[in-house]
């Protein structure tokens, strides 16, 4: 299994672009999984319904997609965290 902890952006699909923490792991099939964190709360509603993007990580990218748009994970200080399944190569 490999892991990556660390800075990521996040590319939605409309073209913006979030900056985030990423928590994310690969099993030996090559699925990646995880969750991204947002510490700027005033981003929940531009991030709400995002069900699906890429994240772009030391200038390699990854599609994934959000299965659950109401799943965030924050207490109303601390970040946001979203639950997302990778589709594809995974970009760590």
């Amino acid at each position: 299994m490999t892991t990556y902890k660390g800075g990521a952006i996040l590319l939605a699909e409309d073209g913006r672009k979030f900056d985030t923490e990423a928590d994310l792991t690969k099993d030996s099939s090559g699925s990646w999984r995880g969750t991204l964190s947002f510490r700027d709360v005033t981003l929940f509603r531009a991030l709400l319904n995002i069900s699906d993007g890429h994240l772009l990580i030391d200038g390699r990218t990854g599609e994934f997609v959000r299965p659950d748009t109401s799943d965030w994970a924050a207490n109303p200080a601390g970040p946001r965290v979203m639950r997302i399944l990778g589709s594809g190569e995974a970009p760590f």
